[in-house]
């Protein structure tokens, strides 16, 4: 059995050359690091729309979720209103200038996937994305 063979560092070389293929296409035109984007795109599919509920998606705390969120705030990206019935919880939006942006951005990666994954058929993409889900369930 060689390296080649172990599943972990099969992903982690993807994953590095996912991140290039990210850097050249999101972060470079975009200046947007990939958790910078990861919160827009939630807040722009509507899948997340307070901290705590970002903090359990990323996996973060919800401090380090906040350093993240005046980050964008201060990019003019995205607005934070307090609820009108809990005053702990803050609502999260997107201004037009991230909406926008993360519309251009996500195109852009799209784009750059497609080159990314040329070498994969249809059905292949389909199973890979299937198998890293049901990975990440466990």
């Amino acid at each position: 059995m060689s390296i080649a063979d172990i599943v972990g560092y099969q992903i982690t070389r993807a994953n590095l050359v996912g991140l290039a293929n990210f850097e050249r296409a999101v972060t470079g035109p975009f200046k947007l690091r990939p958790v910078e984007f990861t919160i827009l795109q939630f807040l722009y599919e509507g899948q997340c729309n307070t901290l705590s509920q970002l903090a359990r998606e990323l996996q973060m705390t919800p401090p380090s979720v906040s350093v993240w969120l005046d980050k964008l705030a201060a990019r003019g990206l995205l607005q934070r209103n307090k609820s009108d019935t809990d005053g702990r919880t803050q609502h999260l939006h997107l201004t037009q200038d991230g909406h926008d942006l993360t519309e251009r951005a996500h195109a852009a990666l799209l784009a750059s996937e497609q080159q990314f994954m040329a070498g994969l058929s249809p059905g292949e993409r389909v199973i890979l994305l299937e198998i890293l889900t049901k990975l990440c369930a466990n």
